[in-house]
């Protein structure tokens, strides 16, 4: 698994029913691969590596919990291919080229036997770059025949053309980055508003705060699911015993808070299974309240 330490300017290129622990779906691990089942459908897991993060990249962190995390929050970059019905569907596409050392994705579905151009969809959770790197290579990365689905807030807000304008001089580089990447793939977009009904048991869940359109994917089929929760929740050291830490890349701080302690209550209640992007591979678990904190409870 790659292992890669970012500085501030590199990490801002990224910015391109209850059940029982018994009853969860058995996790398979082949290598880098961890495979499951939720129902008929088939979701495995890759990791193009992680990242470590400087401490200070969550302001309001509590000191005793940076000192206990270490000198750098290291975080996964996680992405789901899901196998359901005629279709095959990536959830994000990792960093691609977009920094040295990852684009592990490409190698991991070749050594899986996927061919890229018989991905059917790719869903962006958010459009920062290490969920979208993927689409940067030429002919979107290999995803020739796949259809693009973002939500419609997402698109919009990152392929404004103004948008440099509107944000702080050290975002132009980024903002500059994830449309440099995108314009080739507009014809090939579907936007979606609000919650939405992908088909085959794929839903896209508004999640926002992170970013403006940031969304999940809830899979469902028969009576098990796993809610994809993208990047609403950024560090496991830090953020389930204290979900009001911030992360430096929220676009909307308070309002990621906000939808994390919504998400984290809410999976605490169900004991329902859930997967992010960046908690360590497999990055899949269950959360448990502790008092006013939550417990990540990882799926083995």
């Amino acid at each position: 698994m790659t292992h890669v330490t970012l500085n501030r300017r590199q990490v801002l290129l990224t910015l391109g029913a209850s059940l029982g622990t018994a009853l969860l779906p058995k996790v398979s691990f082949a290598g880098e691969l961890a495979t499951l089942r939720i129902g008929k459908i088939e979701v495995s897991t890759f990791s193009d590596g992680t990242f470590d993060i400087p401490p200070a990249w969550f302001p309001n962190a509590q000191p005793e919990a940076l000192a206990a995390a270490g000198e750098t929050i290291t975080i996964g970059v996680n992405q789901w291919l899901v196998r359901s019905g005629a279709r095959l569907i990536l959830i994000d596409t990792g960093a691609g080229p977009l920094f040295p050392g990852f684009g592990q994705l490409e190698a991991l579905l070749a050594a899986n036997s996927v061919d890229k151009a018989d991905i059917t969809d790719v869903i962006i959770t958010h459009m920062h770059g290490d969920h979208i790197g993927g689409l940067a290579r030429e002919n979107s990365g290999g995803f020739v025949n796949a259809k693009i689905h973002v939500n419609k807030a997402e698109w919009g807000f990152w392929t404004d053309p103004d948008l440099v304008s509107k944000m702080p001089a050290e975002m132009t580089e980024t903002i500059q980055g994830v449309q440099s990447i995108v314009a080739p793939l507009a014809d090939r977009v579907v936007t979606h508003a609000g919650e939405t009904d992908l088909g085959d048991g794929l839903t896209l869940v508004p999640m926002v705060g992170h970013t403006p359109g940031h969304s999940g994917v809830r899979i469902a089929d028969e009576d098990k699911s796993l809610l994809v929760i993208g990047d609403a929740l950024l560090s496991e050291a830090l953020q389930f015993a204290n979900p009001e830490t911030t992360y430096l890349l929220d676009l909307d701080p308070q309002q990621a808070v906000e939808t994390r302690i919504a998400l984290l209550q809410d999976l605490a209640a169900s004991g329902g299974l859930f997967a992010a992007t960046h908690i360590a591979y497999p990055g899949m678990g269950q959360v448990e309240r502790k008092g006013d904190s939550f417990v990540f409870k990882p799926i083995a």
